[in-house]
């Protein structure tokens, strides 16, 4: 890896079709072209749609060059891809989700009866799947594409949550739900169960785990998260979809010591993890998942203590880490 730059002042960075999104106070440049932007626009890319919302009351689209005005039965719109999108509202007297689907430009409108409400679902293309997120972290309800009911994951203690911000992960056929149980303040109890996509069956689960599940998938259709452990090992923990079996690969090098702290975010491409090392110096690095040998490690021109919210994002020839919370782009050459 090669460091390249750091840009300041980033309100939103996105990729858009492979071409750089940067979003400023004054500014927007997509590629080449810089678009004024007022400091209270707000800007998004859904799939591959790029969104602005001005003065979080209008939303425009961009396309062919231009801001074109959505103009939703409820809401906004939220886009699954240029020609899949919806809209919603809810109403709490008769506690109903409204939901107004658009599919090349043919409308379907629906509802689900849902007592708390629900959040913004996802849509797994490969199986024609909706996913519906319950607002409280309870439940998720499965659905496909022509709006038909498959079923519903539902967590009854009260203590029990479906783990956020990743609380599932979707593997060919297999659905894997990761839970969190508050053990106190701050103690926290992580389990996973894995089940059909399609008809919720049950095939494996696994109780107890000493480690923060935030999970990626690589090219083997096996699940990877990094783990750091209390006495400054840290692994890589590998886990079988299909059966549940899980390895730990202790990752060794003379990069890390008691003092490295990792970041439990982290992107998976060509079975090489890229994932960032918090403390002491703040760091980009990547693991080979074949080896488990930590390959490169760079270290990233911004302050220590860095809070992080998003993944880097990885291309064929660079690398983005965009940290919202200092407004700062880091772009390395891969």
């Amino acid at each position: 890896m090669k460091y390249i730059k750091k840009i300041a002042g980033v309100k939103h960075f996105f990729l858009l079709k492979g071409e750089e999104v940067i979003a400023t106070a004054h500014n927007l440049q997509i590629g080449d072209l810089t678009l004024d932007a007022a400091p209270d626009d707000d800007v998004f890319c859904e799939n591959d749609v790029l969104i602005k919302r001005e003065h979080s009351k209008k939303q425009f689209t961009y396309k062919d060059g231009k801001w074109i005005e959505d103009h939703p039965r409820y809401g906004y719109f939220q886009y699954f891809s240029e020609n899949l999108y919806y809209s919603r509202e809810r109403n709490k007297e008769e506690q109903l989700m409204r939901y107004s689907i658009i599919e090349n430009g043919k409308e379907t409108l629906f509802e689900i009866k849902s007592e708390l409400g629900l959040k913004l679902h996802r849509y797994n293309e490969r199986h024609s799947i909706y996913i519906f997120p319950e607002i409280q972290d309870h439940s998720l309800l499965f659905y496909t594409k022509d709006l038909q009911f498959l079923w519903k994951y539902q967590i009854e203690e009260p203590n029990v949550k479906i783990l956020q911000p990743q609380g599932y992960t979707i593997v060919g056929d297999i659905v894997l739900i990761v839970r969190r149980e508050r053990l106190g303040m701050t103690d926290f109890k992580f389990s996973m169960d894995a089940f059909c996509i399609r008809s919720g069956k049950h095939i494996w689960g696994c109780e107890d785990l000493d480690f923060l599940p935030m999970l990626r998938i690589a090219s083997d259709n096996m699940a990877y998260s990094i783990h750091d452990q209390v006495d400054g090992q840290t692994f890589i923990c590998k886990i079988d979809p299909t059966n549940g079996d899980l390895t730990k690969h202790e990752i060794k090098s003379d990069k890390i010591n008691s003092k490295t702290e990792f970041s439990s975010l982290s992107t998976i491409d060509h079975n090489v993890m890229y994932v960032i090392i918090e403390s002491p110096k703040p760091s980009l690095c990547s693991i080979n998942l074949e080896t488990m040998e930590l390959e490169e490690c760079q270290e990233l021109e911004t302050a220590q203590g860095i809070w992080l919210t998003e993944a880097p994002i990885v291309t064929e020839n660079k690398i983005y880490l965009f940290i919202p919370s200092l407004e700062e782009l880091h772009i390395l050459q891969r």
